[in-house]
């Protein structure tokens, strides 16, 4: 059953996840530019998350398939992206120091969607149904990151950005200390 609780607690996690999206796809470009990237670095620094994208789903799928611990694995992939982020601030305006945080960043960060995924059709059982209602925190945390955010750069400026996501990334890891275990549904396992 979905409780309010619950739906609450899924839907943040979701909410959380794509607001960073929505600072990240329209707003750290303009960031890199501000530090003085040119097209082509900023276009390869935007690529690596993308990249990772391949790569963080299936070796985290499978420690959370292994352990049978999904959640946990997510709260630790919430955490790592959240601290290795914080290396952005060490990187500077350093083309290697912002591949390598990126890169770390977004294998982390990349990891927890697949898993959560699998952690709230668990949740939902029967009422799979109720996905939408839950998913559609993600869309409202895209727009109104997206959207919002342009304002808080017009008066700050761009600099503000980093902080955004980190900030976005540590209430996504508060977030995830909230949702419960719940253990997959057992698989009936067919024989040849």
């Amino acid at each position: 059953m979905l409780t309010l609780s619950l739906y609450l607690r899924l839907s943040g996690f979701y909410l959380f996840y794509f607001a960073t999206l929505g600072v990240l796809l329209p707003y750290w470009g303009l960031y890199l530019r501000a530090l003085g990237f040119d097209p082509a670095r900023i276009g390869e620094l935007m690529a690596i998350p993308q990249a990772t994208k391949l790569v963080a789903p299936t070796l985290w799928g499978w420690l959370g398939d292994r352990t049978g611990r999904r959640m946990r694995v997510i709260r630790w992939a919430c955490l790592a992206a959240a601290l290795t982020f914080t290396g952005v601030y060490a990187a500077g305006g350093s083309y290697v120091g912002l591949a390598l945080v990126t890169l770390l960043f977004s294998f982390f960060w990349n990891a927890a969607l697949p898993q959560f995924e699998a952690v709230t059709l668990n949740h939902l059982g029967e009422h799979v149904h109720r996905y939408s209602r839950v998913r559609l925190w993600g869309s409202v945390g895209f727009v109104g990151a997206a959207v919002g955010l342009g304002f808080v750069v017009r008066d700050w400026g761009v600099g503000i950005v980093p902080a955004v996501l980190l900030g976005l990334l540590a209430v996504l890891w508060l977030n995830s200390l909230l949702v419960p275990e719940r253990p997959a549904a057992a698989v009936a396992q067919a024989t040849p």
